[in-house]
């Protein structure tokens, strides 16, 4: 007679190891805490110093203009030339209303690009523009 064998059914474990997800997700994290900093939008611009320096709070009712020192201007993100900003500036406050208009400009521009870029500005009809600026350090 032969004999029957039992097989014993090996029990399954239904715990999930969730040590591989930690150890990506905190990998991921650490990447981007690192990366963050660096994805500045916008134009690389050094502002000049000045004793008082107030800063206007970054909302949507402000159209941005940029001036870097190589001559590459932005208004609200979008690339535009010096000889257009008018055109851009005009189209915006259609768009969006009413707003006011901030420039930064690079302190190694020429006061008269930054004074021609302002032209331009005016003539788009605003007829208030802030200059942002650094506070200045005192001491050392």
């Amino acid at each position: 007679m032969r004999r029957i064998r039992r097989r014993r059914r090996r029990l399954q474990n239904a715990d999930i190891n969730i040590t591989n997800l930690v150890d990506v997700t905190m990998t991921l994290l650490v990447v981007f805490m690192i990366v963050a900093p660096l994805l500045k939008q916008g134009l690389q611009i050094e502002l000049p110093e000045a004793r008082v320096s107030e800063s206007i709070a970054s909302d949507d009712k402000v159209v941005l203009v940029e001036y870097d020192r190589q001559g590459n201007v932005t208004v609200n993100q979008r690339e535009t030339v010096v000889g257009r900003v008018e055109e851009t500036v005009r189209g915006l406050i259609e768009e969006l209303g009413e707003r006011r208009v901030q420039v930064r400009a690079d302190k190694d521009l020429p006061f008269g690009s930054v004074v021609s870029l302002m032209g331009e500005i005016q003539a788009a009809g605003v007829e208030q523009i802030a200059l942002e600026t650094v506070k200045m350090k005192v001491g050392g």
